[in-house]
């Protein structure tokens, strides 16, 4: 999690701080101005930073952005004696997440401690989890998967770039990652970046960097993510959103491993493997000049293609069971499974939101129910289209519907018939009986 480093001119504040720390059980590092801290963060990682606004050498606040660049990470909480708004608005918009008034609160600095460090510790988790992500962490056996994992092995084997494709929510970032992560693949820093939430102005900065003075604001130099990510994988999701005067800067990082700050006069040299993603039809983008053809065919030397959840089959009740069994486990909930009326639903509905709408639609359903099967109700699905074709087809028997219907059902569950007949409401028998009329 890092150490805790106080930064304070007061001796005797340094000291109390020091043994509250200590208290808590943290390791701490102490500096008496502005020049101390930031040199020790070069060689320290430090997870908290109490910073006093009042420093000798620097104001506080200007300091926040030197130490942002050396550890962005790094929470910042200042320490101010001026109990003053529009200070402490100033210190949030510099970058710190907290301020806490001299003379301070024991118990109120202690709480402030213990939350964000335990905060950043589960963030820790999080990340590991996600960095270790694999094949193993994509779920399914339908033929779309199972060509899929083929692909993605295909892919971590060469540095090609790799473009991914498919609808919002199936879970691109999921196939990055496991790309990234196979062995085959160099498994260096996997860094995202997120062209559809940034701004063009901000992109570019973020995505190269910037020298000081560049343009308002940019009071230091700054490392861009395809430097950081230099050795790795540069992963830009939703690429189809990169302002179109940015693309020849990517183009030259493909093609000449090269990339030039904003308002920089030299070249750097980055090393890095390109995974795009986007849920945009790109080959329409370029025709109708939103996206650059030579990119686009640099970027789409390997393709993979996501499928959607509709056309995933049997794969929509594993990945239920699989969130019903994560969600029940963390809200401490003993729930058995799925009704047939439930599983029913999830047949009926067509899911636009792909995995992302499963997921959280069972951990609301998790959330909602009281008792130890899921029911449709708890299930809060309010889109599933009810169908009325009998405008446009002939009048059937009863027989012939439920038959059409028993066909839909074993399509769906990839010819389970254990599984079909549970969402049909019968025993197996009664559904190898009813399917001895058919050749299906």
């Amino acid at each position: 999690m890092g150490k805790i480093l106080i930064v304070e001119d007061s001796e005797e504040l340094r000291f109390v701080l020091t043994n509250i720390v200590k208290k808590e059980k943290y390791d701490v590092l102490e500096a008496s101005n502005g020049a101390e801290a930031l040199e020790m963060l070069k060689s320290q990682v430090v997870g908290l930073i109490f910073l006093d606004i009042g420093l000798p050498d620097i104001n506080g606040i200007s300091l926040i952005g030197m130490i942002k660049d050396i550890a962005p990470d790094a929470d910042i909480v200042m320490l101010t004696g001026i109990n003053d708004a529009m200070t402490a608005v100033n210190s949030l918009k510099a970058g710190a997440i907290d301020y806490i008034l001299k003379p301070f609160d024991n118990i109120e600095l202690r709480t402030i401690i213990n939350r964000t460090m335990k905060t950043r510790l589960s963030l820790k988790r999080s990340m590991h989890e996600l960095q270790d992500i694999g094949i193993r962490d994509i779920i399914g056996e339908s033929r779309e998967i199972e060509r899929l994992k083929r692909e993605i092995k295909m892919a971590a084997g060469v540095k090609s770039p790799v473009l991914i494709m498919g609808e919002t929510g199936t879970g691109k970032e999921l196939v990055a990652r496991a790309v990234n992560n196979l062995p085959g693949n160099r498994r260096g820093i996997f860094v995202k970046v997120d062209c559809g939430t940034l701004s063009a102005n901000l992109i570019e900065s973020e995505l190269f960097g910037h020298r000081r003075g560049a343009f308002t604001g940019a009071g230091q130099d700054k490392t861009g993510l395809a430097e950081i990510a230099d050795g790795g994988t540069l992963f830009l999701d939703e690429i189809g959103n990169l302002p179109k005067g940015l693309q020849p800067k990517l183009l030259r990082i493909i093609e000449e491993e090269t990339i030039r700050r904003v308002g920089g006069l030299k070249d750097i040299h980055v090393d890095v493997r390109i995974i795009a993603a986007t849920n945009l039809d790109l080959e329409n983008e370029v025709r109708s000049g939103n996206f650059r053809e030579d990119l686009y065919y640099r970027i789409k030397v390997i393709s993979l293609d996501v499928p959607p959840l509709r056309k995933r089959g049997n794969d929509i009740f594993l990945l239920a069971d699989y969130y019903l069994k994560l969600f029940s486990r963390e809200l401490k909930k003993q729930i058995s499974g799925f009704t047939p009326e439930a599983e029913k639903a999830f047949l009926n509905h067509d899911w636009p939101g792909n995995v992302r709408e499963l997921k959280n639609c069972i951990e609301r359903a998790v959330i909602y129910t009281r008792d130890r099967w899921i029911k449709p109700y708890d299930l809060r699905l309010t889109n599933i289209p009810v169908k009325d074709k009998s405008d446009d087809e002939d009048l059937v028997s009863l027989d012939e519907m439920e038959l059409r219907y028993i066909r839909k059902v074993l399509a769906v569950t990839g010819r389970n018939k254990t599984r079909a007949a549970k969402i049909l409401g019968i025993s197996r028998t009664t559904l190898r009986e009813k399917l001895k009329t058919t050749n299906f």
